[in-house]
């Protein structure tokens, strides 16, 4: 009974704490002038204390908000020196938008800082720096420009046939994908892949071996390093530092600059084992840091760059001490009808029904078209296919309806099923469509409507979202290597749940509406499993 009450004391204490600190932003913080607003879950994270933390946020529920928030509270009411906070984002878009986010906080209507600060950085940005920056690591990190003749040269020697130059760079970019995956599982310990690669006695396996060895001597001969490289001495660097801080063999200024009390990590789902081994080797520096890492497993899509949502789901284990996860459910960007929809697909496709609510008021629907295609003789004589034009007249319909929105197509691609037809040529037609038929003008056409993969797309939003060519075997996609990878841990599971989390993602971009375009709306046994539609709840769908 006693702990019973202990436990609801601490709660008790805990919801007031919530209060005064979403009291405390609306007194005191403003951002870009206005109020700065904290609901009860996003509160709890400003509140809490924990030396590691985990933070679920869904899409739309304000994760860079509470981000930029923890960290204000920090510095003005908690006075934390800025020098002691830094911020792990993952890529140059990510750190420039908490850095321009927090020049644009007033506390007491007075700026928190004058100019864009320094606190978020990039995991490689970071290591570039410890590492001595321009002046050490001038022209010795690979451009991709460099990096892919080096790979299509190396790839070449063992192609047994002659080939054209798409199949060459079919294959280098697999030799490319077996490259990134290599160093980030198995950089510390090369010989153990060896060993799995031989027990397969796999051909192919044994080719790609042999292109990655081939690759790291190309690099050592040419004093270059890639970026994962630069990321295992980095973390070597560290480690040396803070051996060496133990015996004062180093110089104090270093390991002072390095002496961090908050340690942030956004998109923690594309955590890999290099970041960890990164911020492990940093915090022996500063051991008493608090870890706040912060993303959303459901939007895990990197793993094909060497990430995995394996440190995500089990954070306990690899940040053992004074653990706790919590989670941020509200999806502010989309409506109710779009939230549900997402969360019954994940729970039909994952399995996983730990889902978000919707705290977006305006209404909102999901509408299925399915493309119809009826060949005929002119067909292959007309300049754009008569498929791609059913799609085109139905986006110009779509757009006519929401006349003033913004609009954003994606696909899973940048390649549509079309020869000759990328995405973007598709959308500039669509834009020259538009204009022609005084939908709108030119600039307003250039400014509503564009256009994204689905994996770039994250992060991003927009009123209407058109999805393309949504059809069965072709998203989700198969693995196109044979079963290759399996040797780093990818199943066929493993694939499709990737595959999963990307729809997910591109679900939860619409503010107002989705419309899902695809030539298999049908759902037939044999393709059901590899048809994202038969996800859906039906019910919920309206015809188009």
């Amino acid at each position: 009974m006693l702990a019973k009450t202990k436990i609801l004391v601490t709660i008790l204490a805990m919801g007031s704490l919530e209060k005064e600190i979403k009291t405390w932003f609306t007194n005191h913080v403003k951002d870009d002038g206005h109020p700065y607003s904290l609901d009860k879950h996003q509160a709890a994270i400003i509140a809490d204390s924990h030396k590691n933390t985990l933070v679920t946020a869904r899409a739309g529920s304000g994760k860079t908000r509470t981000i930029v928030a923890k960290i204000v509270f920090l510095l003005a009411h908690e006075h934390i020196e800025p020098e002691k906070i830094i911020v792990f984002a993952f890529n140059r878009k990510a750190k420039t938008e908490i850095n321009e986010r927090l020049t644009k906080i007033t506390y007491n209507n007075r700026p928190l800082f004058k100019k864009p600060p320094h606190l978020a950085t990039t995991f490689h940005a970071f290591a570039y720096q410890i590492l001595g920056g321009k002046k050490i690591l001038d022209g010795k990190i690979i451009t991709e420009s460099q990096e892919n003749t080096i790979l299509r040269n190396i790839t070449k020697k063992y192609l047994l046939a002659k080939t054209d130059f798409a199949t060459l760079a079919h294959q280098s970019q697999i030799a490319k994908q077996f490259i990134i995956k290599t160093e980030q599982k198995f950089f510390k310990n090369y010989a153990e892949l060896d060993q799995k690669i031989e027990i397969e006695k796999n051909t192919e396996l044994q080719t790609l071996n042999r292109i990655f060895k081939d690759y790291q001597r190309e690099l050592t001969a040419k004093n270059l390093i890639n970026f994962n490289q630069m990321m295992e001495k980095a973390s070597s660097y560290l480690e040396i530092l803070a051996r060496d801080a133990t015996t004062d063999k180093t110089t104090p200024t270093v390991t002072k600059n390095l002496n961090f009390s908050y340690i942030f990590v956004d998109e923690y789902q594309d955590f890999s084992l290099l970041f960890l081994n990164l911020i492990q080797s940093l915090r022996q520096i500063c051991p008493d840091s608090h870890l706040l890492a912060v993303g959303d497993d459901w939007q895990a899509i990197n793993r094909f760059a060497g990430s995995d949502v394996e440190y995500f789901l089990h954070f306990e284990n690899y940040f053992t001490e004074d653990c706790a996860k919590l989670f941020i459910p509200t999806n502010y960007r989309s409506g109710k009808q779009i939230v549900k929809n997402a969360n019954f697909f994940m729970g039909q496709a994952l399995k996983d029904y730990n889902g978000c609510k919707s705290g977006n008021k305006n209404k909102a629907a999901i509408y299925l078209k399915n493309i119809a295609y009826h060949q005929n003789t002119t067909e292959k004589t007309n300049k754009t296919p008569l498929l791609l034009k059913n799609y085109l007249e139905t986006i110009i319909q779509i757009i006519k309806e929401n006349t003033g929105k913004t609009v954003k197509i994606l696909h899973r691609n940048n390649v549509l099923s079309f020869r000759n037809w990328s995405l973007e040529k598709f959308v500039n037609l669509v834009r020259e469509q538009v204009v022609r038929e005084h939908i709108l003008t030119e600039n307003a056409a250039s400014a509503l409507i564009s256009e994204s993969t689905i994996h770039r797309s994250k992060g991003l939003e927009a009123d209407v979202v058109i999805l393309l060519e949504i059809d069965a075997e072709k998203f989700p996609g198969k693995d196109k290597t044979g079963g290759l990878y399996h040797i780093f841990g990818e199943t066929e599971q493993t694939l499709f749940s990737d595959e999963a989390r990307l729809f997910y993602v591109a679900l939860t971009r619409p503010k107002e509406k989705l419309y899902i375009l695809s030539k298999t709306t049908k759902i037939v046994k044999e393709t059901k499993k590899y048809n994202f539609l038969s996800y859906l709840n039906e019910d919920w769908l309206n015809p188009l």
